[in-house]
């Protein structure tokens, strides 16, 4: 099978799409983290070039307190919409899960200094 096949054969309807990033933003609105990022990572492989899937897995990631998958989908993100849009929500995830990133590693600093 072609690389044209395998891509047309995964392609997501625009409407089942939507369906499903609805599906997923309800739940981060319910904050079930956990149900939302199983919709998004299934999303992210039917519709791999769409920004809205990485801006709202960068949110859900965030929100299960992984800042390192966070900052790789806000990179994903970054790199998958116009020059011109509007990024000061995806600066605070990015913001909060590189705080949170920097935290974890000192703490782990802090541990490891106790322990000697």
């Amino acid at each position: 099978m072609s690389d044209e096949q395998l891509n047309t054969s995964h392609a997501l309807p625009e409407n089942h799409k939507d369906w499903l990033l609805t599906q997923a933003f309800t739940r981060l609105q319910q904050r079930q983290f956990v149900d939302a990022l199983k919709l998004l990572q299934g999303l992210r492989v039917l519709a791999p070039c769409d920004a809205e899937v990485y801006r709202m897995l960068s949110y859900a990631l965030l929100s299960v307190d992984q800042p390192e998958e966070c900052l790789m989908m806000v990179d994903k993100y970054l790199q998958h919409i116009p020059s011109e849009t509007d990024t000061e929500a995806i600066s605070w995830i990015q913001e909060r899960a590189k705080a949170r990133l920097e935290k974890a590693q000192s703490d782990g600093s802090e541990q490891q200094s106790e322990e000697s």
